[in-house]
């Protein structure tokens, strides 16, 4: 029976990249991870600094593109031997055995994008060219993201996949960070572990 089910199973995978679990993740990448929530922190951080220069209700377009070159170039210094731009200036970011790519979260934890052709390939897992010289068409693909509040602060950094235009499993920033790795200690006397939304809360508090 077991031979079966793995039969059903390969066939139905036919034409799509590997699937892979969340353990799986986590335990191939363990080394990583940690270093995407450290590169978003700091992103987030310079770009809170760039949008205070400038009135809201100027800002044309603004938040979304600056943070997103902010978290691009944060990654970029983090994983310097392992990014490359492809179609449509995607950045790419390969790691081991996985592409991730940086999206905007909505609440559903799916990437914010215009339904096309290449954006389903990508939702369910397609073992098609999606880059420039694709050589890595087994290899999964994961996002990295974030969502926006109302009030325009970032929060939720989580690495998505997306297999069948659904959600499969989410890593956050619990799942791979400790006190002793990304953190200062307590005997700092400086707050640990604190969410980037947390962040700005008090920053604001301490300002009025």
């Amino acid at each position: 029976m077991a031979n079966i089910v793995t039969k059903i199973e390969s066939a139905s995978r036919r034409g799509k990249r590997r699937q892979i679990s969340r353990e799986e993740c986590l335990l191939d990448l363990k080394k990583d991870l940690p270093k995407f929530f450290l590169a978003f922190n700091r992103a987030v951080k310079k770009y809170n600094k760039v949008a205070s220069m400038f009135n809201p209700n100027s800002k044309v377009r603004f938040d979304a593109s600056v943070l997103n070159t902010s978290i691009v170039e944060s990654l970029q210094d983090e994983f310097s031997n392992n990014w490359k731009w492809g179609k449509y200036k995607r950045f790419i970011l390969k790691l081991g055995d996985y592409i991730f790519l940086v999206k905007k979260f909505n609440n559903g934890n799916k990437p914010m994008n215009i339904k096309t052709k290449h954006v389903n390939t990508i939702s369910n897992q397609l073992s098609l060219s999606l880059f420039d010289n694709d050589v890595y068409q087994d290899d999964p693909i994961l996002f990295f993201g974030y969502k926006i509040d109302r009030m325009g602060e970032v929060f939720s950094p989580q690495i998505v996949y997306i297999d069948e235009d659904q959600v499969k499993w989410i890593v956050s920033e619990s799942d791979v960070t400790s006190v002793e790795t990304l953190f200062e200690s307590k005997n700092s006397n400086k707050s640990v572990n604190v969410s980037v939304k947390e962040q700005l809360v008090r920053r604001k508090a301490s300002n009025q």
